[in-house]
C-alpha cells in the first residue's frame, strides 16, 4: 500500500518468506556479503528485500531502470558506501560503485525501516541534497558535506518486538512521564522511539546521537504515520521526519 503527498511517497512492503521473489533490482556484492553474514535465513531475505524495495521505489519515482540503481549511501564517518543516509546513483554498464567516477547522486531523498516482516520505504523528490557531492576520491570520512543535505527519515516499529526493551535511559524525563501515564506504556514507548529514530535518520546522524538527547514530543519536524492507512497489520507504529528546508 502506498500513500503520496506532493513529492513524498510512503509505501509498506511485505518482505515475504525466504525463497519468495525479491523486488526488482540487483543486490550489490556488499549487500550479498552482509546478508550471507546473517545466520537466520529469514533475516537474510528480509535484509535484501528491504534494500531492493527502497531502490525499486526510487527507480519508479524517477523513471529509471531499478537494475541500474546502485546505493551511494553517505556516512558521517566513512564517506560514500553502503550504509548511512540512503543515496543512489545510476550504474554505467553494470559498473560497481567504486568505478562510477564522478557520477552524481540521483535527485531524491529516501529512507527505509524494517520490522516484523514489513518494510516502510519513503522517497521525496523535493528533498535531494543541497549540494550534489561528486562520488570520487574528494569525499573522505568526516567530510563536512557528507550528510548535510535535507533528508527524510522513517521508522517502523512492531510493538511486540520492543515491549519492555526500550530502556528508560533512552527517553527524556518528559517522555518517561508520558509513557508512565499512557494506557499502553509499551505502545507509547514504541511510538516515541519511532519518532526519535525517524528524526535522527533525517538529520543524517542516526544513533551516533544519544537518543535521550532528542525530545520527540512536540517536534514539528517529525510526525506519526497512521499504520492502518498503509494497510499494515495491527500492532505497528511508524513515524516520518522531514526537517525544514
Amino acid at each position: 500500500m502506498s500513500l503520496g503527498a506532493g513529492d513524498l511517497v510512503l509505501r509498506a512492503v511485505p518482505l515475504g518468506p525466504p525463497g519468495s521473489p525479491l523486488p526488482d533490482g540487483a543486490p550489490t556484492l556488499g549487500e550479498l556479503e552482509r546478508a550471507a553474514a546473517l545466520v537466520d535465513a529469514v533475516q537474510r531475505h528480509r535484509f535484501l528485500a528491504g534494500r531492493l524495495a527502497l531502490r525499486a521505489l526510487v527507480a519508479g519515482l524517477l523513471g529509471v531502470d531499478p537494475y541500474e540503481v546502485r546505493p551511494a549511501y553517505m556516512c558521517l564517518e566513512c564517506g560514500v558506501g553502503e550504509h548511512g543516509r540512503p543515496g543512489f546513483v545510476l550504474a554505467h554498464d553494470g559498473a560497481p560503485l567504486g568505478a562510477l567516477g564522478r557520477s552524481r547522486r540521483l535527485p531524491i531523498a529516501a529512507s527505509m525501516s524494517r520490522a516484523g516482516g514489513w518494510a516502510l520505504v519513503a522517497a521525496d523528490t523535493s528533498r535531494s541534497e543541497r549540494t550534489l557531492v561528486p562520488l570520487d576520491l574528494e569525499i573522505r570520512p568526516g567530510d563536512a558535506e557528507v550528510g548535510r543535505g535535507m533528508g527524510i527519515g522513517v521508522d517502523l516499529v512492531r510493538v511486540a518486538d520492543v515491549r519492555g526493551a526500550i530502556p528508560d535511559a533512552a527517553l527524556t524525563p518528559a517522555e518517561r512521564r508520558r509513557v508512565s501515564a499512557a494506557a499502553d506504556p509499551a505502545a507509547e514507548a514504541a511510538r516515541l522511539w519511532a519518532r526519535k529514530e525517524a528524526l535522527l535518520k533525517a538529520l543524517g546522524t542516526g544513533l551516533r546521537t544519544d537518543p535521550a538527547s532528542v525530545e520527540a514530543l512536540g517536534d514539528c519536524r517529525v510526525s506519526d504515520i497512521d499504520a492502518r492507512s498503509l494497510k499494515l497489520p495491527e500492532g505497528f507504529v511508524a513515524a516520518l521526519a522531514r526537517p525544514t528546508l
